[in-house]
């Protein structure tokens, strides 16, 4: 059985304030009680710096906690080894990190101009089933349920099911779970590991996208 936690970096729309890239990513593993061990013991780590225990501990605010002068200084000098560690522990022999990397400014004008959620469906559609080899038995889908992209009008699930059962032949089983994030230890690892690969696209940072690149199975690159 793969489980698969799915976020996103940067957005669709396309205000001059909009990033120049939008990252949709899913981290894959068949041992998903590893995981939630390995990320509890580095989020233990960081609470026990003095991390509020009320704030959840996200890539972007992570690497922005310099500027939070409220946060005890061995947090913000440290800042960038919590976010190391908390990539290894997301990164392990059970893990895989498939993603899609879109450039926003050559997205054909009839995909901007259609419905809102019609184009995070159809790159996430695409993302599933491109990486669909890497997926083994029943597939456990989660994704962030404070996901702006997913639009009430456009169902997500139904689109995403329809996309992997009839262009991948899957016969086995399929759920799709919106779940906070708070509450999924899942959910927060793919958070780094998305905000570490928009990190790389969006302001050329590679330092932590290095870190992921033993565990990438798919990149869906869409004018890159």
């Amino acid at each position: 059985m793969t489980f698969i936690y799915l976020d996103e970096s940067g957005e669709l729309g396309f205000a001059k304030s909009s990033s120049r890239f939008f990252v949709i990513a899913t981290l894959a593993t068949d041992n998903p009680k590893r995981l939630k061990n390995r990320v509890r013991k580095v989020k233990k780590k960081i609470f026990d710096a003095g991390w509020p225990s009320e704030r959840e501990i996200k890539g972007t605010s992570l690497f922005g906690c310099h500027r939070d002068r409220y946060l005890p200084q061995k947090i913000r000098d440290d800042k960038d080894k919590h976010i190391e560690q908390f990539l290894r522990a997301a990164l392990f022999d059970e893990s895989k990190v498939h993603y899609s990397i879109v450039r926003k400014s050559r997205i054909a004008q009839h995909i901007r101009d259609a419905e809102y959620g019609i184009a995070y469906n159809f790159y996430t559609g695409k993302l599933l089933t491109r990486a669909y080899e890497y997926f083994q038995g029943d597939i456990d889908l989660t994704v962030d349920q404070r996901n702006k992209e997913t639009h009430h009008k456009l169902p997500f699930d139904g689109y995403v099911k329809t996309q992997i059962i009839t262009e991948c032949n899957h016969s086995s089983k399929l759920t799709i779970s919106h779940r906070e994030s708070h509450d999924v230890i899942g959910l927060q690892a793919v958070d780094f590991v998305s905000w570490a690969i928009f990190r790389k696209f969006e302001h050329d940072d590679a330092r932590f996208f290095n870190l992921l690149k033993p565990y990438i199975g798919y990149c869906d690159n869409w004018y890159a």
